[in-house]
């Protein structure tokens, strides 16, 4: 075999490309045979039989491309795909939801005939800066405008603000006596396992965020409804006794209640109610300290009894100043915007 300069030039850039150990090792057996080493040499060092270093010298050898003799093997090297190709592969995966890497290969194989194979995929994908990770849902009812008008009037509202007066976040929230699954780093080919409650039992919290200072107010009951959330008004009302307080809350039926409504106009009633948007968790503070709770509080950890469970939560909503630091962090201080890209 003597190969061309421009062919052993384009062996070599291919070798040190290909992210498939084979097909490197297939390139190096025509490259060692070009320089003059025999298939037993070559089959010693490279620790194969004589057979197969002849198969591939023969494939080789009887192959018009490169692709040919590289074949369905091919790991997606770079080349295999032309630049405008690629491009065009990136926007089907961008405009669609992918989850498996089967569909990109069908949809390679309709629109160009070049063949890939899972794993092939998977490599291209990773180059063109994709990632397998979970897809996140949105409300399907979400209304950008009116989400972006209520940022614009809550910016106005703290700038507005004055000495007397408190922003709070409020929310319901219901965890139940179980782990929170969560990823975490496993062995490849291993599984962790984690144990498991019913769900059956359940707390029931109703909560307000301060996103300013981190202050959180809460109030456990058997069920939220309208008479827990005017005890729970009286609460705030008690701790805030010198402040305006300006709630920002959900549309729950319970805050729209009569008996809550007469509540709050009552003259010795210092707490108005602003409504978000309708299915926007997303601008609520609040609802990321219940995030927090869900995932570094119950985590993965298995506890036998709701007592555990039930006193874990308390502890955390009474030490909450312990996790200040993070917290803050996690909450940070700017309004999440969702961008309906589907």
């Amino acid at each position: 075999m003597k190969l061309t300069a421009q062919e052993r030039k384009e062996l070599i850039k291919l070798e040190k490309q290909i992210p498939h150990k084979g097909v490197a090792i297939r390139i190096r057996i025509i490259l060692a045979l070009d320089l003059g080493y025999t298939a037993k040499e070559i089959a010693e060092i490279l620790l194969l039989d004589g057979d197969t270093i002849t198969k591939w010298d023969k494939q080789y050898e009887q192959s018009r491309y490169l692709s040919d003799w590289l074949g369905t093997e091919n790991n997606g090297w770079q080349g295999k795909l032309t630049k405008q190709q690629e491009v065009m592969v990136d926007k089907y995966v961008k405009d669609n939801v992918i989850t498996d890497c089967q569909q990109v290969a069908e949809y390679i194989q309709s629109t160009t005939g070049i063949t890939y194979t899972k794993d092939g995929i998977a490599k291209l994908l990773h180059r063109l800066d994709f990632v397998y990770k979970q897809v996140i849902g949105i409300p399907g009812k979400l209304n950008e405008e009116k989400q972006m008008a209520f940022v614009k009037a809550y910016e106005e509202l703290k700038e507005k603000k004055k000495a007397d007066e408190v922003i709070l976040f409020g929310d319901g929230v219901h965890p139940t006596h179980n782990l929170h699954k969560t990823k975490a780093w496993i062995k490849k080919g291993e599984e962790k396992q984690v144990r498991t409650n019913t769900g059956r039992g359940r707390l029931n919290i109703n909560g307000v965020l301060d996103p300013e200072t981190l202050e959180v107010t809460v109030h456990y009951s058997k069920t939220i409804n309208a008479q827990e959330t005017i005890k729970f008004f009286d609460e705030l009302q008690e701790r805030y006794h010198e402040k305006n307080i300006k709630l920002i809350v959900d549309n729950a039926t319970y805050y729209k209640n009569k008996d809550v409504k007469a509540y709050l106009a009552c003259d010795n009633c210092h707490i108005k109610l602003i409504f978000l948007p309708p299915y926007s968790p997303n601008l609520n503070f609040i609802e990321r300290l219940w995030k927090y709770m869900k995932k570094y509080i119950i985590g993965v950890k298995y506890r036998e009894k709701f007592k555990q469970f039930e006193d874990d939560i308390h502890y955390f909503f009474d030490h909450i100043d312990q996790h200040d630091k993070k917290l803050r962090q996690f909450i940070g201080t700017e309004l999440h915007l969702v961008q309906v890209t589907v």
